[in-house]
């Protein structure tokens, strides 16, 4: 309390002594503006050294970073084929080192630019938009489940046909969604903390980007519409035929997702479109989401193997 009276004394003492000569602070004022406005002859010879300086870096960053990803797009074509010969994938299949990170110096400020406002905080898609999105671009509405112990259960029978261990499920979990994480969860809303806002599209036990989604979708889509067809032809009519139905969108979505070239990056334009929000919405659906976090689980535990890691 005695530091804020301090306070408000100083500022009616600075309002009292400063008042007199307003209009000549706010000419200064105006003039510092002019200034800075027009940088001196020195300022613009460092700024230009410094730009060369960091246009050549990351030429030099781009450049490898070109490769690297080329190679990983290289590297799923081959991964493809081998499925389609119904050959093993094995490590080796995979890119294994992690990609270039830029550690050039930063892009200097020009001097000489106006003083521009700060961007908006960008917007993150809640789990609301994506089930929204999956209505208005394909008419499809995910099967959530009943409860969370019956979307487990569904999840766990995927990711044991899949041969992974009780280990990887458990320790995966608990590093992604901090083990007590919903089937729904996503990325900054873990707990309902007042003014939580999500911080990504990650979603799920595993966390899956909206990106993940699409780019799953694109390279393991006749997988999981296997699958499902598999599943399909012991249900009773009526629950074959509404998982039928659900057939027909997975593949217009997998259409959709293999729409561009096999790379992160153009699978995540897509993902930051309606229909790519709509992909996402798949791992809310008892069907398809445990296929989804059980194959990104499964990637990442065949890269954490070739990095010659336990996971």
């Amino acid at each position: 309390m005695r530091c804020l009276m301090h306070r408000c004394c100083g500022w009616v003492l600075a309002s009292l002594l400063f008042a007199p000569i307003q209009g000549t602070t706010a000419a200064a004022t105006e003039r510092q503006s002019a200034s800075a406005t027009a940088p001196s002859a020195a300022a613009m010879a460092e700024y230009r050294r410094k730009l060369e300086e960091y246009t050549a870096a990351r030429r030099k960053y781009e450049a490898e970073a070109d490769a690297y990803w080329s190679s990983v797009a290289e590297k799923r074509r081959l991964r493809q084929a081998k499925l389609r010969k119904n050959q093993e994938i094995v490590p080796g299949d995979y890119v294994l080192a992690q990609p270039p990170i830029y550690s050039g110096p930063p892009k200097p400020v020009d001097p000489s630019a106006p003083i521009e406002a700060a961007p908006p905080k960008k917007y993150v898609p809640l789990v609301a938009d994506f089930l929204r999105a999956a209505a208005q671009e394909f008419g499809f509405v995910p099967q959530q489940p009943r409860s969370e112990i019956e979307y487990k259960r569904a999840y766990v029978k995927v990711a044991f046909a899949a041969g992974l261990t009780k280990e990887q499920v458990v320790r995966i979990y608990a590093f992604e969604s901090g083990g007590d994480g919903k089937y729904d969860v996503q990325a900054g809303l873990e707990q309902p903390k007042p003014g939580a806002q999500a911080i990504s599209t990650a979603l799920g036990y595993n966390q899956l980007l909206a990106t993940n989604s699409v780019e799953l979708m694109a390279e393991k889509g006749d997988q999981f519409i296997k699958t499902l067809s598999e599943k399909a032809a012991q249900l009773s009519e009526e629950a074959k035929a509404t998982l039928q139905k659900e057939l027909a969108v997975l593949k217009r979505m997998i259409s959709f997702c293999r729409s561009v070239p096999d790379s992160w990056s153009e699978h995540d334009k897509l993902a930051n479109t309606p229909k790519g929000l709509a992909i996402h919405a798949l791992n809310l659906d008892i069907d398809v989401g445990p296929l989804l976090q059980t194959q990104k689980l499964l990637d990442s535990v065949l890269f954490a193997r070739g990095q010659g890691l336990r996971y």
